[in-house]
């Protein structure tokens, strides 16, 4: 790479490790409880992954870190800001790639840039305009005129180019060709090389396993799992994926504690605690005609957002 994101090499502001702390954060709309005691935090130099389903309140979550609502209870630290006490300051230490891409059309991919960062005191303009190059953005060309994936590719570029020592992206490879998106995970690697840190929140697993070094499971407000990717990934042998030559009801599976399916017909997901060469032999008596263990993000998710078995 050209080394672009070097403008976010001076953290200073930063006071200990932790680039963000969520403590116990609480936010509630009239009776729904949106968030209910959320903690997270993003190491300097490491990329987060926040993960889960449609209302699980990572959207919230990501307003309160920025200012945009807030929070009723719980605390949020930005590079030793208080951001609940002082969010202008904190949100001058963020740069933000949001998942809308409601920008303004009549500016071009450059202006919209410039307008983007004007706001950061460290934003570099010229290593902006070179993201724009690297990701092939057309400078001149505006914006109403950018396909989806474009626009996408502008607002990562302001975020980048901000100078900011946080970044917050929210699905920010989306719309992304494969190409596009291995120049993406570089140069964010490249951001946290020189101790810049990144929460990303997305639904495609895939670029999460692949980008992230830890990844939180957010859950009806809660984090219900958090850890490194690599320790993650090491538990999904505990997943099995059997095809069956023929329908089975639930009530023919083998029952043995601590083992959870969900699927039906021919296709069922075993969810285990057991060491793996105690497995096949429980399923021997099955009409098996294909097995597969895990080995993705996909199957985590899976076994945490299924419904429970009646």
């Amino acid at each position: 790479m050209n080394g672009h994101t070097n403008q976010g090499a001076s953290l200073e502001t930063a006071t200990s490790p932790h680039m963000l702390s969520v403590c116990v954060l609480k936010k509630s709309y009239g009776n729904a409880a949106i968030l209910q005691g959320v903690s997270l935090h993003v190491a300097s130099g490491e990329i987060v992954g926040l993960v889960g389903p449609n209302g699980a309140g990572k959207t919230t979550l990501l307003k309160c870190i920025l200012g945009v609502i807030q929070a009723d209870e719980g605390a949020i630290d930005v590079c030793g800001v208080d951001a609940i006490r002082n969010s202008l300051a904190a949100r001058k230490l963020i740069g933000y790639a949001p998942s809308e891409t409601s920008l303004y059309h009549r500016l071009r991919a450059g202006e919209l840039l410039d307008f983007a960062t004007r706001f950061h005191p460290q934003a570099d303009r010229t290593a902006g305009l070179a993201l724009l190059d690297e990701l092939g953005v057309p400078r001149r060309r505006r914006v109403g005129a950018l396909s989806h994936g474009m626009k996408r590719k502008v607002l990562l570029a302001q975020a980048l180019s901000s100078g900011a020592p946080l970044l917050i992206l929210d699905e920010p490879m989306e719309a992304f060709d494969p190409a596009a998106r291995q120049v993406a995970v570089d140069l964010l690697r490249e951001a946290t090389a020189t101790g810049r840190a990144i929460l990303c929140s997305s639904h495609d697993l895939a670029s999460t396993e692949r980008l992230c070094d830890r990844v939180a499971f957010l859950r009806s407000g809660q984090v219900i799992r958090e850890g490194p990717t690599s320790d993650l990934l090491a538990e999904t042998s505990r997943v099995v994926h059997l095809t069956l030559r023929r329908p089975a009801e639930q009530s023919d599976l083998p029952k043995v504690e601590g083992w959870q399916w969900s699927g039906g017909g021919t296709n069922w997901i075993l969810l285990h605690d057991a060491a793996p060469e105690a497995v096949l032999p429980a399923l021997a008596a099955l009409p098996i005609a294909s097995i597969q263990s895990g080995g993705s993000l996909d199957e985590i998710f899976g076994a945490l957002y299924q419904e429970p078995n009646a």
